[in-house]
């Protein structure tokens, strides 16, 4: 397998540009990879290899060890949280597009992920098996790319859909309330959250009951409206820290944090180390 990726969105909604070429994306990432909660149009299976990865998804959140297996439907809320940078897990992300064509099936395949329980503590051992069965044939095709490896892939990527409509239990929730306050709320979070904002001036903005928005905030991702908000400003500014030669002052504004004082005390919180130092052991961890 290649090496495991590392990186953080910081934004609610995560664009992905297979939908325009090839339908499928395939990545092993480790612990470090962490996501604040986000959706995309893409289906996304997960599958535990190393160690554990925590997901929160669905008001709650489960454990992805090995052998297990996460299936993640189009426009659903998820986030990965910080793990052991020696926990790996395969990703799988792909357009349910080719799914619609009405000429070579008449089921409802395209919806099934977004109506199955994602889980598989939820499934049979034998569901588990073909599950990771498919998987591991897209995964032999992807990286050998030998001639009609798409055809392969887009094949296996169909037998997964039927498996999922025929095997695999089915759930019986349905969109609520609570869900599209959060996504406004993100949604406030992504375009502003380099600006000075708090939940009140987002419960202002949005209309919604501040204790209410606090509540569901908290419940539905875990952390409060200020927490989520700090982690995307100290994201922005390891990134910062990391690629550029930007002074640690110029960090902290282009951040989002209105106090010099307050972002040094958050960071090291955080990374344990001061800004420079960081900074200073990426570039040597570097040479």
């Amino acid at each position: 397998m290649p090496k495991t990726s590392s990186g953080y969105s910081p934004s609610n909604y995560e664009r992905r540009d297979i939908e325009e070429t090839f339908p499928l994306v395939l990545k092993v990432m480790n612990g470090s990879a962490a996501f604040l909660y986000h959706w995309h149009e893409a289906v996304e299976i997960l599958l535990g290899l190393k160690g554990e990865t925590v997901v929160g998804i669905r008001n709650s959140d489960v454990t992805l060890g090995p052998g297990k297996i996460l299936i993640i439907g189009s426009g659903e809320s998820h986030s990965i949280l910080p793990g052991d940078s020696e926990s790996e897990r395969l990703a799988v992300h792909f357009s349910t597009a080719f799914l619609h064509d009405e000429r070579v099936s008449d089921l409802e395949l395209s919806g099934i992920f977004s109506r199955i329980e994602g889980f598989s503590d939820s499934w049979g051992a034998e569901d588990v098996k073909s599950i990771w069965g498919y998987v591991s044939k897209i995964w032999r095709e992807y990286v050998g790319k030998q001639p009609g490896w798409r055809e392969i892939c887009l094949a296996a990527l169909l037998d997964i859909s039927l498996y999922a409509h025929r095997n695999i239990p089915k759930h019986h929730r349905t969109a609520n309330h609570e869900t599209g306050m959060l996504r406004e709320a993100l949604a406030y979070l992504s375009a502003h959250y380099l600006e000075d904002i708090s939940l009140d001036s987002c419960a202002d903005t949005l209309r919604f009951n501040r204790t209410y928005l606090s509540h569901q905030f908290k419940k539905e991702t875990g952390v409060s409206f200020h927490s989520y908000l700090v982690n995307m400003r100290l994201k922005r500014a390891e990134k910062l820290l990391k690629s550029t030669d930007m002074p640690v002052a110029a960090v902290s504004r282009e951040s989002g944090f209105q106090s010099e004082k307050s972002f040094y005390r958050v960071f090291k919180e955080r990374y344990g180390m001061p800004p420079g130092m960081l900074r200073r052991k990426v570039r040597m961890d570097k040479q």
